[in-house]
Parts: structure tokens; sequence; C-alpha cells
């Protein structure tokens, strides 16, 4: 590859990369993965963290038409909420799914203070017509900053009692759904899914999701336990093979102990399912040790949740997989929003050039329109033949937008580009 936009010096897309991997690309604030400090500092025995949560309830989330209009513009909003209510030293995370937090450190009479600040919170977050966001709060000694989290996080999205802290998988049920094949409409199998039986699936994939990010530490016996009851559940369905299981719920919350559990993953997977783990995941070492394992064991290995923005930088033939599942939340948007067809489409088209099979859980996914309707650029093109050659040569729309933002460089006007810039530059180009 030649030309002028792609002699790109090393340290800037070093420096971009960095950014890309410390940042969630959806909101521009830290990554989930920064919830997990181990430094002296998280330690320290006189220090008192004060987290602070706030998200839409699960109808609402749901209810979000798509992300480039719906879901993502929530958490965007969320986070302003909290940034306009909250001073320094702390900051704001994003969480995903509709929810972020806010993290600080303190003396116990500042923790004091912050919680004594939390009325003003609730009143400047009412709204006067529409949603109105959850909030919630926990504190306790730095030390135990994972436990602090989670019960942040618990309160948050789980109804009082239905998920007691030591064990979630006491009173567990599976849950079957049928998937599609997205290119072609036919039925493709299904994904199975265990989790607590007190919830409606909606609420418990929302919970998965979040109480993964806060890196707690769970009962490993709990998680044998699914792999235990796992060969049951898929004896009882041999006729909607290929049988997916999501293992995200087996990996959620567990950040000392992943691992092992990783481990564990690798070693009690019954022979012949497909696994699936949430996109965000995939990205961990430890998971991608396990999943390499499997697949040398004959098990197929599909991304979920992808298409949300934030699935690794790794490219396809980096990440031991054969197939990855449209985040829904993507593949309702594709429907009404030109945004959210646009990566739709762009993401199916990545995934054939790789020999990467698409699934959904819808069987419409097939029918979208071809052709999104043009929508005008946000940002104006990098000079060259950058987005052509990024496109041609398989790059990620994540990756495509790390390489564009590294060539414009970090100046305070430098436009900074995202997955819908660049699915949108490639629908125009390609009419």
């Amino acid at each position: 590859m030649h030309g002028p936009s792609w002699g790109i010096a090393n340290d800037a897309l070093v420096v971009e990369g960095l950014l890309a991997s410390t940042t969630d690309p959806v909101t521009s604030r830290a990554t989930a993965v920064s919830l997990h400090a181990e430094c002296a500092r998280m330690r320290a025995e006189d220090a008192v963290l004060t987290v602070v949560t706030l998200a839409y309830d699960t109808a609402t989330t749901h209810a979000l038409r798509g992300r480039a209009r719906g879901l993502d513009v929530a958490e965007r909003a969320l986070c302003r909420d909290l940034e306009r209510w909250a001073d320094p030293p702390g900051a704001v995370v994003a969480i995903g799914e509709a929810a972020v937090a806010y993290l600080v450190m303190s003396t116990a009479e500042d923790a004091q203070a912050i919680r004594g600040h939390l009325p003003e919170l609730r009143a400047q977050v009412a709204r006067g017509a529409g949603a109105v966001p959850c909030a919630s709060a926990a504190q306790g000694p730095s030390r135990n900053s994972s436990d602090v989290m989670t019960r942040a996080v618990e309160r948050l999205v789980m109804p009082g009692g239905v998920l007691p802290h030591q064990d979630h998988w006491a009173a567990g049920t599976a849950r079957m759904r049928p998937l599609w094949d997205a290119t072609t409409g036919r039925r493709f199998g299904t994904q199975v899914r265990l989790q607590a039986e007190s919830l409606d699936d909606a609420e418990a994939e929302r919970a998965e999701a979040l109480l993964a990010v806060t890196r707690s530490p769970r009962c490993v016996d709990a998680v044998v336990a699914a792999h235990e009851a796992l060969p049951q559940i898929l004896a009882a369905h041999p006729d909607d093979s290929p049988l997916l299981w999501d293992v995200s719920a087996v990996l959620s919350g567990t950040g000392p102990a992943r691992e092992v559990l990783a481990e564990i993953l690798a070693d009690r997977s019954p022979p012949g399912v497909w696994i699936g783990v949430a996109a965000w995941l995939a990205a961990l070492d430890e998971v991608q040790q396990a999943l390499r394992v499997l697949r040398t064991r004959g098990h197929r290995i599909v991304i979920t949740r992808y298409g949300s923005g934030r699935e690794p930088l790794a490219a396809f033939d980096e990440l031991p997989i054969d197939a990855i599942l449209l985040d829904p939340h993507l593949e309702a948007g594709a429907r009404t929003t030109a945004e959210d067809s646009a990566v739709l489409l762009a993401t199916v088209e990545h995934a054939a050039r790789n020999d990467v099979a698409v699934l959904s859980t819808s069987s419409t996914t097939a029918h979208l329109h071809r052709s999104p309707a043009p929508v005008l650029p946000r940002t104006a093109a990098p000079g060259g033949q950058l987005l052509e050659r990024a496109r041609m040569v398989g790059l990620t729309l994540r990756q495509t937008a790390v390489l564009v933002n590294a060539v414009q460089g970090q100046g305070p006007t430098a436009a900074r580009w995202d997955r819908y810039d660049v699915a949108t530059h490639w629908a125009l180009t390609s009419r």
C-alpha cells in the first residue's frame, strides 16, 4: 500500500490505538475495563470509594430505537447528566446498555458529603416528559472496589432480592431463542442462555452485561454447576441444533477469578456446542485463550452483540471466531435510520469478506434494504485513498476509524471519527 495517507508515523498509530483501547467508542469516556483498578491508591486503607450509577430501566432501554439515534444518544446523555452533577476528582465511566457510573475516591468525610448530595442528582435528572433515569449508589473501602461497584450496579438493574450476592445460579433456568442466517434468512439454529429463574429475558441479559464489568469475584462453584447442568439441557433439544451457548453469564462479574473461570469454560464445555461470548469480553486475553483452546477441540466460536461499537479492535483473522451474532439494537435501528443501516451492511460485508457467518435473532434482518438511503457525512473525508484502501484490505469499521484519527491528528480542531462516519462514507461511495 502506498500514497500519502498511508505514510503515518508509527507513534501516531500507537497513540491512537492506545486511546481506542482505553476509551469507550460510544461515549468517549473511560472503558468498562478501567473499573478494575489494581493501583496502590485503590488499596489504600483509609480511602473510601463512592460509586454513583445512572441508567434507564430495562423497558426503556429496550424501547430505544437503534443505536445511532437511540441507545448511543441515551448513553451520552446520561454521561452528561452525571458530569453536570459531579465534581472532580471523580470520573464518569461508560458501562453500556444505557448505564453509566461516577467513581470517586475520597476521605470518609467527603464521602458522607457526596452521599448527602445525592438528592440533588435525582432532582436534576427528573424529566418533565419521557423516561426518568434510575439512580443508585454504594460506598465502601477502596480496597474492596469491586464489591462496591457490584453493589451499586445490582441496586440499579436488579429487582430487590432476586440476585443473592453469593450465588445467582441457585435458581437458574434455560432460555432458548431461534437464530437466523442474516444474509439468507434461513433458520440457523438455537441460542441457549442460562439465567436467574426470577428474571425475564430482557432483565437477565442486561443484568449480566452490566454486572460483568464490575470485576467482582463470584462463586466459582456456581459456575461449575452451570456447566454440569448444560449437557442435560442440550440433550432435551436435539432438534434445535446447532446449539449456540451464550457463555457471557458464566464469565460475568468474575474479575480476579476470570482466568480460573475461563479455564473451567475450556475444560467443561460439552462437545459439539457452539460457544458465544459478548463482544467486549472477547477482547480480554484470558477469554481469547480459552476460545482458542475450545476451537482446537472442534467448537465453533461466535462473538455476540457485534455491531454495538464495543467489539474488539482485532481483525477477524486474529480472533478465534467462526460467526458473529448481530447486536439487536443495531438491527432495530437499521430498519429506521440510515446511519445504523450503513453500519449493519458494512458489518455484514466485512464478515462475508472474511468468510465469517452472520447470525441474527430476527428472521427479517435479511430483508433489510441493501442500499441505505444516503446521508450527508458528519465529517470531511481524509485526503487520498485511505478509506477505499482500508475497505479493500478488510479493516473493520473501528480499525478504520482509528486509522483516520491517526492521520488527522490530535489537534483541538481535528474531527474525531467513529464507526458511523466510516460506514456512511463507504455507503455513499458504493452507490
